[in-house]
């Protein structure tokens, strides 16, 4: 677990690392990042490995009590308040083992969703609206294993899904503003359809740091292989959100 986090800081710093290396040149960049923001995520659809289908809606309180390990973080940053990078990272681990009259069973399930996007900011001002468009990487592992019975159930898979969406912004006042983005994508490139929303109110009581809550939520449809190697995956990850964003 640790091993992981430390390859997934190290990644995102890399993407991130350039823009920020412009800041001390280039006063015209301005930067959003929350290091470390809480998503409190409910799970409901259907997941299947192997051709078989089972339900995977999992609520808040059960990932809670199963929750191996977690990272969130989100960065944006924007150039002359026209062209902008938009990196969100999202890892969950959860694992679960019981004895049952079948014998042992090991539960795993192991989410990363990676957005990376560009922007370009169409209106100016307090109503503020920017396109986006760029990718969504998902992978999923997800396993039962009967110990007692010598029966392994895994799905490995990773997939990338093109997006498009757009992302408003409305000063309310000084300190207060309101956030809404919304995404479509797939169509078939991987998922046969994926989406998000996310809406949130910002409140700044100081110049460089503003606390942020809202909702959000991921949909996705995916599907491969055939008989006994098809893997499917439909289903829709959401939940409240808060965190704090940094700014400079």
């Amino acid at each position: 677990m640790r091993t992981k986090l430390v390859r997934i800081t190290a990644f995102i710093s890399i993407l991130i690392s350039p823009a920020i290396a412009f800041s001390g040149e280039d006063n015209n960049w301005q930067f959003d990042v929350a290091p470390l923001y809480f998503w409190a995520i409910n799970i409901d659809g259907d997941m299947g490995i192997r051709g078989r289908t089972t339900e995977a809606s999992i609520d808040f309180g059960t990932v809670w009590d199963h929750l191996e390990g977690s990272f969130t973080m989100r960065f944006n940053a924007m150039y002359r308040e026209k062209f902008g990078i938009l990196v969100d990272y999202n890892y969950l681990d959860l694992g679960k083992e019981e004895t049952t009259v079948a014998g042992n069973i090991e539960a795993s399930f192991t989410s990363q969703i990676l957005n990376l996007a560009g922007t370009y900011r169409f209106l100016h001002g307090p109503n503020s609206l920017d396109g986006v468009a760029g990718i969504r990487y998902n992978k999923l592992d997800a396993g039962i294993n009967l110990r007692d019975l010598a029966v392994d159930l895994d799905g490995d898979h990773s997939w990338v899904d093109p997006i498009a969406g757009l992302r408003y912004n409305y000063q309310i006042s000084e300190m207060w503003s309101i956030r809404l983005y919304g995404d479509i994508g797939g169509f078939g490139a991987a998922s046969d359809f994926t989406w998000q929303a996310l809406g949130m109110i910002d409140y700044q009581p100081w110049e460089n740091v503003s606390i942020v809550a809202g909702y959000r939520a991921i949909g996705t449809d995916y599907e491969t292989g055939s008989g006994a190697d098809r893997f499917t995956y439909d289903a829709t990850v959401y939940g409240p959100i808060v965190g704090i964003d940094i700014r400079w």
